[in-house]
Protein backbone atom coordinates (compact mmCIF):
# COMPACT_ATOMS: atom_id res chain seq x y z
CA UNK A 1 0.00 0.00 0.00
CA UNK A 2 1.12 3.60 -0.77
CA UNK A 3 0.64 6.16 1.74
CA UNK A 4 -2.54 7.99 1.03
CA UNK A 5 -1.96 10.78 -0.53
CA UNK A 6 -4.39 14.21 0.22
CA UNK A 7 -4.97 15.97 -3.09
CA UNK A 8 -4.47 19.96 -2.36
CA UNK A 9 -7.46 20.79 -3.66
CA UNK A 10 -10.36 18.12 -4.20
CA UNK A 11 -9.24 17.14 -0.68
CA UNK A 12 -9.71 13.51 -1.48
CA UNK A 13 -7.56 10.57 -0.01
CA UNK A 14 -6.48 7.57 -2.22
CA UNK A 15 -4.77 4.69 -1.09
CA UNK A 16 -3.43 1.83 -3.53
CA UNK A 17 -6.14 -0.40 -2.04
CA UNK A 18 -8.72 0.45 0.42
CA UNK A 19 -7.51 -1.31 3.93
CA UNK A 20 -8.68 -4.05 5.51
CA UNK A 21 -10.26 -3.94 9.25
CA UNK A 22 -9.99 -1.29 11.47
CA UNK A 23 -7.08 0.36 9.18
CA UNK A 24 -9.42 2.96 7.64
CA UNK A 25 -8.02 6.72 8.84
CA UNK A 26 -10.45 7.30 12.46
CA UNK A 27 -13.60 8.86 11.43
CA UNK A 28 -14.20 12.53 12.36
CA UNK A 29 -16.82 13.13 15.48
CA UNK A 30 -19.94 12.18 14.17
CA UNK A 31 -18.94 10.51 10.99
CA UNK A 32 -18.50 6.64 10.35
CA UNK A 33 -16.76 4.76 7.49
CA UNK A 34 -18.98 2.71 4.76
CA UNK A 35 -16.76 0.53 2.49
CA UNK A 36 -18.59 -0.51 -0.76
CA UNK A 37 -17.00 -3.78 -1.33
CA UNK A 38 -18.22 -3.48 -5.10
CA UNK A 39 -15.80 -0.57 -5.86
CA UNK A 40 -13.43 -1.41 -3.29
CA UNK A 41 -13.83 2.14 -2.00
CA UNK A 42 -14.72 3.74 1.36
CA UNK A 43 -16.84 6.81 1.97
CA UNK A 44 -17.33 8.67 5.25
CA UNK A 45 -21.14 8.54 6.31
CA UNK A 46 -22.97 11.37 8.58
CA UNK A 47 -24.68 10.19 11.65
CA UNK A 48 -28.33 10.16 11.01
CA UNK A 49 -27.76 9.43 7.34
CA UNK A 50 -28.86 7.24 4.50
CA UNK A 51 -26.56 4.52 2.34
CA UNK A 52 -28.31 3.16 -1.04
CA UNK A 53 -26.63 1.05 -3.53
CA UNK A 54 -27.88 0.24 -6.26
CA UNK A 55 -26.55 -1.40 -9.91
CA UNK A 56 -27.80 -0.39 -13.62
CA UNK A 57 -26.19 -1.93 -16.51
CA UNK A 58 -22.07 -1.44 -16.25
CA UNK A 59 -22.78 1.70 -13.67
CA UNK A 60 -23.03 0.90 -10.10
CA UNK A 61 -24.47 3.90 -8.22
CA UNK A 62 -24.68 4.42 -4.49
CA UNK A 63 -25.95 7.93 -2.23
CA UNK A 64 -25.24 9.22 0.85
CA UNK A 65 -28.46 10.94 1.57
CA UNK A 66 -30.00 13.20 4.50
CA UNK A 67 -33.19 11.89 3.37
CA UNK A 68 -34.12 8.48 3.17
CA UNK A 69 -34.37 7.94 -0.67
CA UNK A 70 -36.92 4.27 -0.26
CA UNK A 71 -39.47 6.22 1.89
CA UNK A 72 -39.16 9.62 0.05
CA UNK A 73 -38.45 8.26 -3.73
CA UNK A 74 -35.74 10.76 -3.75
CA UNK A 75 -33.45 13.30 -1.99
CA UNK A 76 -32.54 16.77 -1.57
CA UNK A 77 -29.18 16.62 0.17
CA UNK A 78 -26.72 14.01 -0.34
CA UNK A 79 -23.91 12.43 -2.37
CA UNK A 80 -24.55 10.63 -5.72
CA UNK A 81 -21.44 8.21 -6.98
CA UNK A 82 -21.82 6.50 -10.46
CA UNK A 83 -18.67 4.28 -11.01
CA UNK A 84 -18.49 2.46 -14.50
CA UNK A 85 -15.69 0.90 -16.13
CA UNK A 86 -15.58 1.91 -19.41
CA UNK A 87 -14.78 0.13 -22.23
CA UNK A 88 -14.19 2.21 -25.24
CA UNK A 89 -13.58 6.37 -24.10
CA UNK A 90 -10.49 6.69 -21.83
CA UNK A 91 -11.76 7.46 -18.02
CA UNK A 92 -9.73 10.58 -17.75
CA UNK A 93 -10.77 11.69 -21.05
CA UNK A 94 -14.64 11.51 -19.98
CA UNK A 95 -13.99 12.73 -16.94
CA UNK A 96 -12.63 16.20 -18.17
CA UNK A 97 -15.68 16.10 -20.58
CA UNK A 98 -18.38 15.49 -17.81
CA UNK A 99 -17.07 18.48 -15.84
CA UNK A 100 -16.91 20.77 -19.10
CA UNK A 101 -21.02 19.58 -19.98
CA UNK A 102 -21.85 20.41 -16.59
CA UNK A 103 -20.18 23.66 -17.18
CA UNK A 104 -22.87 24.13 -20.04
CA UNK A 105 -25.62 23.42 -17.50
CA UNK A 106 -24.67 25.70 -14.81
CA UNK A 107 -23.03 28.56 -12.96
CA UNK A 108 -19.74 27.46 -12.16
CA UNK A 109 -17.46 29.63 -10.40
CA UNK A 110 -14.60 27.11 -9.03
CA UNK A 111 -12.67 24.72 -11.74
CA UNK A 112 -9.95 22.59 -10.87
CA UNK A 113 -8.31 19.77 -12.08
CA UNK A 114 -5.08 17.52 -10.50
CA UNK A 115 -3.36 14.34 -11.11
CA UNK A 116 -2.47 11.63 -8.76
CA UNK A 117 -0.98 8.77 -9.39
CA UNK A 118 -3.05 7.05 -11.57
CA UNK A 119 -6.10 9.16 -10.79
CA UNK A 120 -6.81 12.01 -13.07
CA UNK A 121 -9.50 14.67 -11.00
CA UNK A 122 -11.57 17.14 -12.77
CA UNK A 123 -13.60 18.94 -10.32
CA UNK A 124 -16.14 21.99 -9.92
CA UNK A 125 -18.41 24.34 -7.79
CA UNK A 126 -21.29 24.84 -9.45
CA UNK A 127 -24.77 26.46 -8.91
CA UNK A 128 -27.68 25.43 -11.04
CA UNK A 129 -31.39 26.68 -11.24
CA UNK A 130 -34.31 24.95 -13.42
CA UNK A 131 -37.88 25.80 -13.66
CA UNK A 132 -40.10 24.96 -10.97
CA UNK A 133 -36.54 24.04 -8.94
CA UNK A 134 -35.10 25.86 -6.51
CA UNK A 135 -31.96 27.03 -7.15
CA UNK A 136 -29.33 23.66 -6.02
CA UNK A 137 -25.37 24.12 -5.28
CA UNK A 138 -23.26 21.39 -6.38
CA UNK A 139 -19.30 19.97 -5.63
CA UNK A 140 -18.64 17.81 -8.04
CA UNK A 141 -15.96 15.16 -8.70
CA UNK A 142 -15.00 13.37 -12.00
CA UNK A 143 -12.58 10.98 -11.17
CA UNK A 144 -10.23 9.02 -14.10
CA UNK A 145 -8.24 5.98 -13.42
CA UNK A 146 -6.07 5.50 -16.33
CA UNK A 147 -4.65 2.52 -15.47
CA UNK A 148 -8.00 0.50 -15.04
CA UNK A 149 -10.19 2.96 -16.85
CA UNK A 150 -12.85 3.21 -14.13
CA UNK A 151 -14.86 6.26 -13.92
CA UNK A 152 -16.00 7.55 -10.77
CA UNK A 153 -18.62 10.56 -11.22
CA UNK A 154 -19.37 12.41 -7.46
CA UNK A 155 -22.10 15.16 -6.96
CA UNK A 156 -23.00 16.49 -3.66
CA UNK A 157 -25.90 18.31 -4.17
CA UNK A 158 -27.90 20.48 -2.04
CA UNK A 159 -30.96 23.32 -2.31
CA UNK A 160 -29.07 26.80 -2.35
CA UNK A 161 -31.01 27.91 1.00
CA UNK A 162 -29.60 25.04 2.80
CA UNK A 163 -25.95 24.55 1.69
CA UNK A 164 -24.11 26.12 4.14
CA UNK A 165 -25.15 23.67 6.70
CA UNK A 166 -25.69 20.56 4.44
CA UNK A 167 -22.02 21.56 3.04
CA UNK A 168 -20.50 21.64 6.67
CA UNK A 169 -20.79 17.60 6.54
CA UNK A 170 -20.98 17.06 2.88
CA UNK A 171 -17.00 18.35 2.68
CA UNK A 172 -16.16 15.87 4.66
CA UNK A 173 -17.65 13.04 2.62
CA UNK A 174 -15.88 14.40 -0.81
CA UNK A 175 -12.65 16.00 1.28
CA UNK A 176 -11.85 12.15 2.91
CA UNK A 177 -12.77 9.01 0.71
CA UNK A 178 -10.69 6.02 -0.20
CA UNK A 179 -10.65 4.35 -3.69
CA UNK A 180 -8.63 1.22 -4.58
CA UNK A 181 -6.46 2.62 -7.55
CA UNK A 182 -6.04 -1.34 -9.06
CA UNK A 183 -10.15 -1.19 -9.02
Amino acid sequence: MIPGILASVAAALYLSAVPAGDDLPAAPAGLAWKRIDAVRAAFLVPEGWHFKQEKNGDTIAFFITAEDIEKNGGFQTGLTVNVIHLKKDAAPERAARFIADLAEAAEIPTQWHEEKGVMTIFGCKARKEEAGYPPLRMHTLAVGNGRTNALYLMTFESPESSWEDAWKKGRFILEEFVLDDGY
